[in-house]
């Protein structure tokens, strides 16, 4: 057997070899899991739509599942690349009917360059497999530029090697390395062993078949090298297989025998049946050239076995040498029937009809039949000149169908470049317009901070001109109240010793006149005390005061204080906390409110006391109290449903000797002493009330957040 007839089908084996197991894990390590139904990622889908670690029936449930996951269902490119997949599975185990209805719902699904570029692959796949494999050649390029817009360098080094097989099989052998060294190029950058694994042995099957056979082996031992760091058993057999095949090209029968016989005693569970069919096919060559016809013709048989369940055409070659192996096993008879029968069936266009032409040569000169041996060998030739034609126009269609996909792809980028151009200018529109618009909310922003500042601004000046007036008022009320009670000190005093006078005493008209200034001076005693808590001069004791357990020891004093008629209704939460106050004063200070809510109501109606917490820090400042330091607070409200003030009356409200209660004797200082008290306390006092709606007071003190030890609650410190 020639050289010529070793590896005449070593093309299509290189493109089988790519279609059929395809790229290789395309990690260092281990192949990820197969993509389950609960989590398929495009990652793992990758590998299991190129991996050669796994076999065909794995693939194509890994596929299914990952179609019907949850995430799949709500991610178009998951979706499409799993029926991708399912699709892969289904052709690796010869069921192209079901693979082109995956394949078809892959493609109606893609929405993605990438998952684009999975479907368009299988679709030439298929292509390839049911005519004559030139005419995926469009739709391969097609794939390679889908990749190349997806930006995934693994799925472009995929689609280099598809082409490079798919040159390689139409004899532009110089396309072909290029495409093979571009896809090992990126394969080798990204480490996708695996991946360089199959480049690898492609492109030894191409040395081969250019007569390279010690240039091949090395390229089949760099092959194996990276199958087996990678881990994927499909491209460590077809690696296997190559390096027979190179030993039997160069010319070492025996050697190639060995290699395929120990290949064929522990194929790998991952191997095909083709796989090992096509494997079958070359050990029967292998030992029909080392001279031992017997195990060819059984190694033959096997072969068509196999071969014949992808399709009949790629039985042929392996019909071939087993006539040949009859021949030398002297069954010419059986050998002559075989060749009679296949001559009628084989078709004039197909690849195995020249070398089933040279075995009848053969059949026909070992028979002494030379005059219809030398007829059939001139039918062969005509044969090789049809198949070299035909390989020409193989070429030729590939190279054309090459510059028609560059020249589309180029047309396709310039109406990208120029889609570019107008969504560039129209987003330079868009941001002009967006800035004036910005400019424009800038300026209306800044004249509303503007106005909100002069307004807070006049606001404060406003308060911190009330605040002065009453400080200067407190001052002056402070020096007053202290001369007045020292005056009313003295008359007190003088009137205790004219009451102890015997001779006073004999009269009770003069008595009278002492008792009532004593009482006098008493009352100016009290109204000087008043005065000395609005200027905040007066003595405080401060303590310690949980508000919940202080409300309801002083609740029945409060309800006394409104009288039988009315109702007192109190809001506090069991732990509200406590607050750091003269707890008399305190008292006296809610008496005073509650007395004002029972005259504003005429003494029916019910009374609400409440407490609540206040968070005056960061962006949660209360803005009815801005001169209260960051800090928590504890506030509470006397609320009564009367008449209600006005907002100027409310304003005033707090103004000594200021007061809405002429008919009935008031005062004016309560409310004013309740605010010095409040102040001086470090709190402020608030004051909310409209006409007709009922007027809300609320003290509001900080809030005591860790008493210091040895004081307890309610105690002095």
């Amino acid at each position: 057997m020639t050289f010529s007839a070793r590896c005449t089908s070593a093309a299509l084996l290189a493109l089988t070899i790519l279609l059929h197991a395809g790229p290789a894990t395309s990690g260092t390590s281990a192949s990820p899991p197969p993509a389950t139904a609960s989590e398929p990622t495009i990652a793992s889908l990758l590998d299991l739509l190129t991996a050669g670690g796994r076999s065909a029936i794995e693939v194509t449930a890994a596929g299914s599942a990952a179609a019907a996951a949850p995430a799949s269902a709500a991610d178009p490119e998951l979706y499409s690349l799993a029926l991708s997949v399912e699709c892969r599975g289904y052709y690796r185990q010869s069921n192209l009917p079901a693979a082109q209805r995956s394949c078809d719902a892959a493609l109606a699904a893609a929405t993605s360059p990438l998952a684009r570029f999975a479907a368009t692959r299988m679709l030439a796949t298929l292509i390839a497999e049911r005519g004559r494999p030139t005419d995926a050649i469009p739709v391969f390029l097609e794939s390679l530029a889908e990749a190349e817009r997806s930006g995934n360098t693994f799925a472009v080094a995929a689609a280099l090697g598809n082409l490079g097989a798919i040159a390689q099989f139409s004899g532009a052998n110089a396309e072909a390395v290029d495409y093979y060294d571009r896809a090992l190029a990126l394969a080798s950058r990204i480490g996708a062993t695996g991946l360089e694994a199959t480049l690898g042995s492609n492109f030894g099957y191409l040395l081969v078949e250019a007569g390279k056979a010690d240039l091949a082996r090395e390229t089949f031992e760099r092959a194996l090298q990276a199958s087996i760091k990678a881990q994927a058993h499909q491209a460590e057999f077809t690696s296997r297989n190559g390096l027979a095949h190179a030993l039997l090209a160069a010319g070492h029968p025996d050697e190639a025998a060995a290699a395929f016989r120990r290949l064929m005693s522990a194929p790998t569970a991952e191997a095909d049946p083709y796989q090992l069919s096509e494997a079958k096919l070359f050990l029967a060559r292998a030992e029909l050239a080392a001279g031992h016809p017997i195990a060819a013709e059984s190694a033959a048989r096997s072969a068509i076995e196999g071969l014949a369940q992808r399709s009949p055409l790629r039985t042929y070659p392996a019909y071939a040498v087993l006539i040949d192996a009859l021949v030398a096993n002297g069954k010419l008879a059986e050998a002559e029937t075989l060749s009679n029968r296949l001559m009628n069936v084989v078709p004039e266009t197909a690849r195995g009809r020249f070398e089933l032409l040279k075995s009848r040569a053969r059949l026909l000169s070992g028979a002494q039949r030379h005059r219809e041996a030398y007829e059939v060998l001139l039918d062969a030739e005509r044969i090789r000149e049809g198949q070299s034609i035909a390989r020409a126009e193989d070429r030729l269609a590939f190279m054309r169908a090459r510059n028609e996909a560059i020249a589309r792809e180029g047309e396709l980028s310039k109406l990208r470049d120029q889609q570019n151009l107008v969504a560039t200018r129209a987003e330079r529109d868009r941001l002009v317009r967006d800035f004036s618009l910005a400019v424009a909310a800038l300026v209306l922003l800044g004249a509303l901070i503007y106005w909100s500042t002069v307004r807070a601004r006049r606001r404060l000046e406003a308060q911190m001109a009330r605040r002065q007036h009453i400080d200067a008022l407190g001052q002056l009320t402070g020096g007053v109240a202290h001369d007045f009670n020292n005056l009313m000190t003295v008359v007190q005093q003088a009137m205790d010793l004219l009451r102890r006078k015997p001779a006073l005493q004999q009269s009770p008209e003069i008595m009278t006149l002492v008792d009532e200034a004593d009482d006098a001076a008493r009352l100016g005693g009290q109204i000087t005390q008043q005065l000395l808590a609005f200027a905040r001069q007066k003595p405080m004791k401060p303590e310690i005061v949980q508000l919940r357990e202080f409300l309801d020891r002083q609740r029945a004093l409060f309800e006394r204080s409104l009288g039988a008629a009315m109702s007192l209704v109190t809001d506090v939460a069991r732990d509200v906390g406590a607050i750091r106050v003269d707890s008399s004063q305190l008292t006296t200070a809610l008496i005073n409110l509650l007395v004002n809510a029972r005259d504003a109501m005429d003494g029916r109606g019910i009374v609400q006391l409440g407490v609540v917490a206040i968070d005056n820090s960061g962006r949660g400042r209360d803005r009815r109290w801005p001169d209260l330091p960051v800090g928590r607070y504890l506030a509470l409200s006397v609320t009564d449903r009367g008449q209600g003030m006005t907002a100027e009356i409310a304003r005033q409200a707090v103004t000594p000797f200021f007061t809405t209660k002429a008919d009935t004797g008031g005062s004016g200082l309560g409310l004013s002493t309740v605010d010095g008290f409040v102040n001086q306390s470090g709190g402020a006092l608030h004051v909310q009330s409209s006409p007709g709606q009922g007027t809300t007071i609320t003290l509001v003190f900080p809030q005591v957040t860790d008493p210091a030890p040895g004081h307890p609650p309610g105690s002095a410190p």
